[in-house]
């Protein structure tokens, strides 16, 4: 019989030593516990409002007949287009294709 591991996996089994974590001085602190990271701790903006569930949709009563109430939806918003309305052969004064400019400087 040839040589080789007795364990039948391909896994490595890995040991946790320690586990760290930056100091407010950014040297590298060693911890006991578990360590729990948020996206606030990289810069990112967290909502932590609670927010309002999902309007809940019904099932139909009868399989063919779409039944359920109407969910009132709101007209208005505050949402601007992205490109200006124009004609397919529409273009700016520098000649290019006015349906794809964007209206909004980045």
């Amino acid at each position: 019989m040839g040589g080789g591991s007795k364990n039948m996996s391909n896994q490595p089994k890995i040991a946790i030593q320690h586990q760290t974590a930056f100091g407010d001085d950014g040297q590298l602190l060693v911890l006991e516990g578990s360590v729990e990271t948020s996206l606030e701790d990289f810069g990112a903006a967290v909502d932590h409002r609670e927010h309002d569930s999902q309007s809940e949709k019904p099932e139909v009563d009868q399989f063919g007949v779409d039944d359920r109430p109407k969910i009132a939806r709101l007209s208005e918003s505050d949402q601007s287009t992205l490109f200006a309305d124009t004609d397919d052969d529409q273009q700016t004064l520098t000649g290019e294709d006015a349906a794809t400019r964007c209206l909004f400087k980045g």
